[in-house]
């Protein structure tokens, strides 16, 4: 009966009301934020790197704030948590939050925007509330839960890779940035699959590879959604692989899943080009 009882708790609807409801609410009001760009320059040795700090950049950092104590402040009533941290459900609603205001930054106040806006609100709170679920091990939903996130999550990196393809970033730009949204992912993914325990090591190795694959491949005149596909598919295959070595399955079952993976994506990427 203990058991049953904890499968039935949910978020309460006005604080996850309140959570998304003000992180959509700082991408509205950045549409009407006249910011002027700060150009900052790093020199090196013969050369200098250069960026802008703008309103995007400022409203990015806010949001990603304001998502981790958000969460943490929803999750502390979770009857189960008994005190533990709640840091690795930061992860995706963070990258989630990240992701939306990346394409609503991008994209014209019209109709479209609107709907995105609605869609991404949407999302937010799903995952917000499937982060709730798998809180508590016993609960009955956790494992359809953690599915939806693992899902979720490499949808998301989807989106991410692309909108920032799109925008056309420069190299020293895109790398950290795609290899930091690999990071959130694949340790969180495989948070969920190894029952909890986290896994550094596996996570710091596809975090590099993914970020030399970003490197080598960014010249090259793909799509962004194949230049999406392509990564995409590499980290998942990649944290497959992982939770696989860590769960110690049969060198078959190892390497088939992630090469039917990368065949899949890869396949498709080139029809993308």
């Amino acid at each position: 009966m203990h058991n049953v009882a904890q499968s039935k708790h949910l978020p309460k609807l006005d604080r996850i009301s309140i959570l998304a409801a003000t992180i959509l609410l700082i991408y509205i009001l950045a549409r009407f934020i006249n910011f002027p760009a700060l150009e900052y320059f790093i020199p090196f040795p013969g050369a200098y790197l250069s960026f802008d700090l703008d309103i995007n950049t400022i409203v990015a950092i806010f949001v990603i704030g304001l998502t981790s104590s958000g969460v943490d402040w929803l999750l502390r009533e979770h009857p189960a948590l008994e005190g533990r941290l709640t840091i690795q459900h930061w992860l995706l609603p963070t990258l989630t939050a990240w992701a939306i205001g990346v394409a609503l930054i991008q994209q014209p106040l019209d109709a479209l925007w609107w709907i995105g806006f609605a869609l991404g609100s949407s999302i937010l709170i799903l995952v917000v509330i499937a982060e709730y679920v798998t809180v508590d091990p016993a609960d009955i939903r956790r494992l359809p839960a953690s599915m939806a996130l693992t899902a979720v999550a490499f949808a998301l990196f989807f989106i991410l890779v692309v909108m920032v393809r799109a925008r056309g970033m420069r190299l020293f730009l895109i790398v950290p940035t795609i290899t930091f949204a690999a990071g959130l992912v694949s340790l969180r993914v495989l948070h969920l699959q190894m029952g909890g325990s986290w896994a550094f090591i596996p996570t710091a190795v596809i975090t590099l590879i993914t970020g030399q694959i970003t490197a080598a491949i960014y010249y090259l005149p793909i799509s962004p959604s194949a230049f999406a596909l392509s990564l995409v598919g590499l980290a998942y295959a990649l944290t497959n692989l992982a939770a696989g070595i860590l769960g110690e399955k049969t060198w078959q079952q190892l390497i088939f899943e992630p090469i039917l993976v990368l065949v899949i994506t890869w396949g498709i990427a080139l029809f993308l080009l």
